[in-house]
């Protein structure tokens, strides 16, 4: 066996002099490696970019990830990281974030858009629920947020606000 057939038999519980590994101790991967009709394996405690760990019963296997745009994949169709020039959206890596989202410069993420629908007149100024009585009070106004973009994880502006007022009223009985 030559030295290096050797090297590339770390890890291996069985190794083939024209295969490399083909059985792998406990805790490492299995990552098969092919270059035309040709294969050779290796034991890895982590599998690379483009692959994901796949432990099983018998095996544990790097997996290589669907998409060719994928950098890190969770499963071999839900990627994690995509590659230059692609933002990941869902666990799908695309050219260009879809509409009502947007990229995320340091991570290439899409993330969700929040557009909040307009704000509604602004309420009654009241002072302790009621509409009469001293001389400052509070007044406030809502928006209405989508359903559809009240997802976790969504950034969505102020849906809420308030200003103080002046009561224009007195209470009847002079209080």
């Amino acid at each position: 066996v030559s030295s290096v057939l050797l090297e590339n038999c770390t890890g291996c519980v069985l190794c083939s002099e024209d295969n490399g590994c083909t059985s792998c101790h406990h805790r490492l991967f299995l990552l098969i490696w092919r270059d035309g009709i040709r294969q050779a394996g290796t034991c890895v405690h982590t599998c690379p970019p483009g692959y994901f760990g796949l432990r099983g019963m018998e095996v544990n296997r790097c997996t290589k990830c669907r998409s060719p745009s994928c950098e890190s994949c969770f499963s071999r169709d839900f990627c994690m990281k995509c590659k230059d020039k692609f933002y990941l959206h869902k666990g799908q890596c695309l050219r260009q974030c879809p509409p009502s989202t947007a990229a995320q410069p340091g991570t290439r993420e899409c993330q969700d858009t929040c557009e909040p629908g307009p704000w509604s007149p602004w309420s009654p100024c009241t002072h302790e629920g009621r509409t009469c009585g001293c001389k400052w009070g509070v007044e406030t106004r809502v928006r209405e947020v989508p359903a559809a973009t009240r997802e976790e994880g969504t950034s969505c502006p102020e849906r809420l606000e308030t200003r103080k007022c002046r009561m224009r009223k007195h209470c009847p009985g002079g209080e």
